[in-house]
């Protein structure tokens, strides 16, 4: 492909040229003040596109290098992750050989679009005032200096890693209100407090000591042997944690009681028997908590020597009666996290996860866990004040994150000033597949932090402070840490975490959680504690979940941003409802409202714009509608937005777009003002499948785009109507009946992109007792399932029939679909005897896969009592008549159809009686 062709390609324009779609607030080219480009955000791959992922990078890198202000830089490949979905590149910045600190260039490519969808520059425009790389000191000078700071208060202190670097010094490490366990705010301030903002040429050491154990990053200016600072390598949690805890005593209760000061009978009963992967015994026929990705040893010299027993049983009785339960709990719950993640199936992750060890018992004294990963192997240390952390799984799952989030950000030179909100975050949500009873779901550290030790009132994960709000800069580091890990946990529960369903919460937890994997390791290296850094952490973790879910949960992770003050209100924000009452949020209700009932999509069987919902006709013209609403601050100007509308056939289960075939699209040609609404249509479409088909309606525009203009894997349609308030959907029937009559249809159950398990929920409360419902469909269906309140009245080789009562809902539980399967089944509605006239009665069927919702239809049937002023078809004879027809007696109720106006029963095949409407009657 020649220079041209590919240029051709790569600029392949969104739906406005030279504009990236709105996918979130960031997204766009940001510059900084000396007029580089410092982030490009284009999650919908619309701008930068290539023939391949690498051949984006590349030229991109090339083609922007004056934009980026690196045309003439000393830039080298240093790292590279690549899979299925994505290539991320980072480039190190050298002067004259010497790496400069924080200075790099990560570019991250769409591998399905060949496309750059995120770049983050923090190189040096001007390296004109670094001082010569000749000019350093020796070596042994620097180390003089770098450890001057432990010779007092530690027993050793030595140089383990040594790096010369360039580095800007604008910023000093925060210091800590108080005092660490293993480091003084006396120690932290030593070396030059005030950044003068120069490139200095510097030794950045890592400092081993011992008595107490840490690492200590220390960086000393290579030129004239100043200390600059000193600061604690390890990682802290706030804190105050084979038999163990599930999740922890005071979840598992829901006892404000529980505290450090409780005894073993009170605590033993909250502690369960698990079981856990560990190696074989030693030569000396002792076994040990060891195994592939933990290792519990007493390596703080706490004096706590690790357990061995001769038999590989770890049950032991809680703390503080024995402090061994903390090495089984620290154990389990790290092997079994670890574990988790890796099933994950993150790439990167599982390529640079390494063992860890764990000194559950390591800091007697301390009320501070840590994880510290300069060491080889990395470490994490639990506190023993109080409740200890090694108790509490929140606290565990806080300290491993950290380890993940470095294993991400292998190449990242700078830690994340968030990285305590992502670590909170993931402690909340994986502590939440345990959390049965749905026990404090927002305390990250129920244990730890209880009502008698509690450390911090605002370590949660339902804080309402907001980043708008005009008193940010007073806010405490705890209260700005769980601000973000609140939007987060918004995010959780919109993605299903809400939902009643332990799967379904399970499920959202997965999708999050490899979100937050992917989006750490885009993350560009923070500054001072900000708004602006928790902004682009939104904003690429939108970007991640383009990459992870084709985008599914933008609508939802936006609406959790703005509730926190993240991201302001959208200037245009429209919608199609799913349900009446419906004002767009994400995601649409809870788990029992519906959200195929649209009240946004209708069918006229003439033009006449009326917004009242008709049967459609088959084979014969029909109009079909679409309300739009705009619930942003601005207008919706004309031609920026269009609406497409799309057909199924009758059933559940229906996955997008492989199920799903295109009426028609309109383009929006009129304003729909703030807070309005405007009417598109009509449609035209001839329907040609008996029986109501499920209809969807998508407005998508560069402003605010649909999830689905990203192209993907297939997905259940009911996430697309759940999760993006673009999509609406109407799956209703509208069926009149008279009473005692009989009303059919067929409908589809429908399966998934791939095999699945499934059940069938036949909702009939609404339905008189008196109505039967009788569904016939596969043999195959009936005998590998269970049914509950629906009996089987007749068995066939290839099709059975079922039957149930109005009043009851009904369940066929345990069948299985391949993938794409179509099963239909045939339903016989015989109405009751006895009904309100007009009312509607409502069968609503829903189909589960794996245990979630796949799709829901509802069939209403209304009421026909009062006979006069209605039309009925008679299915034998295909003829319609009037209840004063001389012939009307000799027809069976269960023969009757009726129909509001003579000329939809002539629309439907009837033919006038030649008696009772012989003016209809065509021979």
């Amino acid at each position: 492909m020649g220079r041209n062709d590919e240029r051709r390609h790569r600029n392949d324009p969104g739906p406005v040229s030279g504009l990236p779609l709105k996918v979130a607030p960031g997204v766009g080219e940001h510059r900084g003040a000396d007029g580089v480009l410092r982030r490009y955000l284009d999650p919908g791959a619309t701008l930068f596109r290539a023939p391949t992922a690498r051949r984006a990078v590349n030229t991109f890198v090339r083609e922007r290098a004056q934009d980026l202000g690196t045309d003439g830089a000393d830039l080298r490949e240093v790292d590279k992750e690549e899979n299925e979905a994505t290539l991320n590149v980072r480039y190190q910045q050298f002067h004259e050989d010497v790496p400069i600190f924080g200075a790099t260039l990560q570019v991250v490519a769409d591998a399905r679009q060949a496309a750059v969808v995120q770049v983050e520059n923090t190189t040096e425009l001007d390296v004109s005032d670094a001082p010569d790389a000749s000019e350093a000191m020796a070596p042994d000078v620097v180390e003089k200096a770098a450890l001057a700071p432990f010779e007092e208060g530690y027993k050793t202190a030595s140089v383990v890693r040594d790096n010369l670097v360039y580095l800007r010094d604008t910023t000093r490490p925060p210091l800590p209100e108080a005092d660490r366990p293993t480091a003084s705010v006396a120690l932290l301030k030593k070396g030059k407090r005030r950044p003068d903002g120069k490139l200095h040429l510097v030794h950045d050491l890592i400092v081993e000591t011992s008595g107490p154990f840490e690492h200590f990053r220390v960086v000393v200016d290579a030129v004239g042997g100043k200390l600059l600072w000193v600061e604690v390598a390890g990682r802290y949690a706030t804190t105050a944690t084979l038999k163990v805890f599930i999740p922890d005593p005071v979840t598992s209760s829901n006892s404000a009681t529980l505290s450090s000061l409780s005894s073993d009978a009170d605590l033993k009963p909250h502690a369960h028997e698990v079981q856990a992967e560990i190696k074989d015994a030693d030569d000396a026929g002792k076994f040990h908590l060891d195994g592939d990705w933990c290792r519990c040893l007493d390596w703080d010299d706490s004096g706590f020597p690790q357990p061995e027993p001769t038999e590989p049983s770890f049950v032991f009785d809680t703390h503080p009666k024995d402090k061994a339960f903390l090495s089984a709990n620290a154990y389990y719950w790290v092997d079994s996290f670890a574990r988790y993640l890796r099933d994950l199936g993150n790439t990167t992750l599982n390529a640079k996860m390494v063992p860890v060890d764990v000194d559950p018992q390591g800091a007697p004294t301390a009320d501070k866990s840590e994880w510290i990963g300069t060491t080889n192997p990395p470490r994490m240390r639990f506190d023993m004040n109080l409740v200890p952390g090694a108790a509490d799984l929140g606290i565990i799952v806080h300290e491993y994150t950290h380890g993940v989030v470095q294993w991400l950000r292998a190449g990242a030179t700078t830690p994340l000033e968030y990285e305590h909100s992502i670590c909170d975050a993931m402690a909340g949500i994986y502590r939440d597949r345990f959390n049965k009873l749905q026990h404090r779901r927002t305390e990250t550290f129920p244990f730890d932090n209880n009502a008698t030790d509690f450390w911090s009132k605002d370590r949660r994960l339902d804080l309402t402070q907001r980043f708008d709000d005009p008193n940010f800069a007073t806010f405490s580091p705890d209260v700005r840490t769980s601000m973000l890990a609140s939007a987060l946990w918004q995010c959780y529960l919109g993605m299903g975490g809400s939902s009643t369903s332990e799967v379904v919460r399970e499920k959202a937890a997965d999708k999050l959680i490899k979100v937050l994997l992917e989006m750490v390791s885009r993350l560009a290296p923070d500054g001072p504690q900000s708004k602006d850094n928790a902004f682009h952490l939104a904003n690429t973790c939108i970007a991640a979940d383009m990459t992870v879910h084709n985008g599914l949960h933008k609508n939802v992770m936006n609406n959790a941003f703005i509730r926190q003050g993240l991201f302001p209100k959208p200037n245009v924000d429209v919608f199609i409802a799913d349900r009446v009452g419906d004002t767009g949020a994400e995601p649409s209700g809870g788990d029992n409202d519906p959200f195929w009932t649209s009240p946004d999509i209708w069918v006229r069987h003439q033009g006449d714009g009326e917004n009242e919902h008709q049967e459609p006709i088959i084979n014969r013209p029909n109009n079909l509608y679409v309300r739009v609403h705009n619930r942003g601050t601005d207008d919706a100007l004309p031609d920026t937005f269009t609406v497409t509308t799309h057909r199924c056939a009758p059933g559940t289960g229906m996955t997008w777009p492989t199920h799903f075939k295109e009426i028609s699209e309109e383009t929006i040609h009129e304003t729909i003002p703030a807070g309005g609404s405007v009417r598109v249509g009509p449609f035209a479409w001839t329907p040609t499948i008996p029986d109501h088909e499920c209809l969807i309606a998508i407005v998508d525009g560069a402003l605010d785009p649909a999830v689905t203009f990203t192209p993907g894997q297939p997905v259940g349609h009911d996430k697309l109507v759940r999760f993006d308030n673009n999509v609406g959907q109407r799956n209703v029937y509208p069926k009149p009946s008279v009473l005692g009559g009989q009303t059919t249809m067929t409908i589809r159950l429908n399966g998934g992109p791939t095999a699945t398990d499934g059940s069938w929920e036949l909702d009939a409360t609404a339905m008189p007792p008196d109505t039967q419902i009788t569904i016939r469909t596969l043999s195959r269906i009936i005998k590998s399932s269970t049914l509950s309140h629906i009996e089987e009245t007749e068995t066939g080789d290839v099709r059975s029939t079922l039957q149930m009562k109005g009043g009851d809902t009904a369940v066929v539980d345990g069948f299985r679909l391949d993938a794409q399967e179509k099963v239909t089944a045939d339903v016989t509605i015989d109405f009751a005897h006895e009904a309100v006239h007009m009312q509607h009665y409502d069968l609503v069927t829903t189909q589960l896969q794996d245990q979630q919702v796949a799709g829901r239809l509802t069939i209403e049937i209304t009421a026909v009592k009062d006979r006069h002023e209605w039309f009925f078809g008679n299915k034998h004879t295909q003829e319609v008549h009037i209840d004063t027809c001389p012939f009307w007696e000799q027809i069976h109720e269960t023969s009757l159809v009726p129909f509001p106006r003579i000329d939809l029963a002539i629309a439907h095949g009837y033919n006038g009686c030649a008696y009772c409407l012989p003016t209809f009657n065509d021979g």
